[in-house]
C-alpha cells in the first residue's frame, strides 16, 4: 500500500510539473512577443525624438554611455495619478557600438493638482558611469542618487549647453495628450526579468550581463537607430546662389524645434 501511494504521489508530481511547463511556455511565448514589440516600438520614438531635439541630442549622444529608451509612458490620473512604461536600456561597448536591449518598467505615483490622461516618448542619455550603473542595478529611483535633467520639446526656452553640465542623466520627453501636473522626478526603474527571460533564455534574465552583448538579430535596427552618427559628412559644395527675399543669410543658425530643460535635483 505504501508503494502503491508513494508511485501515485510520483505521478501526480510529474503532472503537476508537467501543467506548470504547459502553462510557462505560452507565456514566455507572450513575453517574448511583448519584448520585441517594444524593441519596434523604441526605434520610432528614438527618431521621432532625436529629429525634434537637434542639434541638442545629438551633441550628447557621443558622450553617452547608455540610452534608456521608453517608447510609450502612459500617464492617467484625477488628483492621485500613476504612470508606468516598458522600455529598453542598450550600454555602450568599447568599440563604441552599442550592445544588446535589456528590458525594464517604469512606474511613478503623484498625489497633486493634476487631471487628464497622457502618453510620453522618453528618451534617457546617461551621461557618466554613475548613471549607467544606477539605471542597470536592479532599482533606480529618478531624482534620488544622481543629477538628472529633463528637456521636454516644445514651446519655450531653447535649452543651454550649460544646464546639463555635471549632469549623469539627461532626459528628453515628447508628450502626447492632455496632463496637467506630474513629473519624472520619483519615478522607479526595475529590470523586467521575465522579458529578459523570454528573450535571451531561461537563466539568461541578468541585465548587467545582456547590455555587454551583441548577438540579438531582432535589435540590430535599434542598435542602428541609437548608435547613429551624429556628424554625417557635410554635402559636397555647391555653386553659391544669390539669397531669395526673406531667406536667411549664409551661416545664420537655422530654426529648431525649441526645449526646455528643467533640473530635477
Amino acid at each position: 500500500m505504501t508503494s502503491f501511494l508513494s508511485r501515485r504521489s510520483v505521478a501526480l508530481g510529474l503532472i503537476a510539473g508537467s501543467a506548470a511547463l504547459a502553462v510557462a511556455a505560452p507565456a514566455r511565448a507572450d513575453d517574448a512577443q511583448s519584448a520585441r514589440q517594444v524593441i519596434d516600438e523604441a526605434v520610432i520614438a528614438m527618431e521621432r525624438v532625436r529629429a525634434q531635439t537637434q542639434p541638442d541630442m545629438d551633441e550628447m549622444m557621443p558622450r553617452a554611455k547608455g540610452v534608456l529608451i521608453v517608447p510609450s509612458f502612459y500617464k492617467a490620473g484625477f488628483i492621485i495619478g500613476g504612470a508606468y512604461g516598458d522600455g529598453v536600456l542598450l550600454q555602450r561597448l568599447p568599440d563604441g557600438s552599442f550592445g544588446d536591449p535589456a528590458f525594464y518598467r517604469m512606474t511613478a505615483g503623484s498625489i497633486g493638482l493634476q487631471i487628464g490622461m497622457n502618453s510620453s516618448e522618453i528618451v534617457f542619455i546617461i551621461l557618466t558611469e554613475k548613471g549607467l550603473s544606477a539605471v542597470i542595478n536592479d532599482e533606480f529611483k529618478i531624482g534620488a542618487n544622481v543629477g538628472i535633467s529633463v528637456a521636454s520639446v516644445g514651446a519655450g526656452a531653447e535649452a543651454s549647453t550649460t544646464t546639463n553640465v555635471g549632469k549623469d542623466i539627461v532626459a528628453y520627453s515628447k508628450a502626447s495628450g492632455l496632463f496637467a501636473g506630474g513629473a519624472l522626478e520619483g519615478a522607479v526603474i526595475k529590470p523586467r526579468r521575465d522579458w529578459n527571460a523570454a528573450v535571451y533564455g531561461v537563466g539568461n534574465d541578468d541585465p548587467t550581463a545582456i547590455v555587454q552583448r551583441n548577438k540579438l538579430r531582432a535589435a540590430s535596427t535599434l542598435r542602428d537607430a541609437v548608435g547613429k552618427d551624429a556628424n554625417p559628412a557635410p554635402a559636397p559644395a555647391q555653386e553659391p546662389t544669390a539669397p531669395q527675399a526673406g531667406a536667411p543669410e549664409p551661416g545664420a543658425p537655422r530654426p529648431t524645434s525649441p526645449v526646455t530643460v528643467t533640473p530635477l535635483n
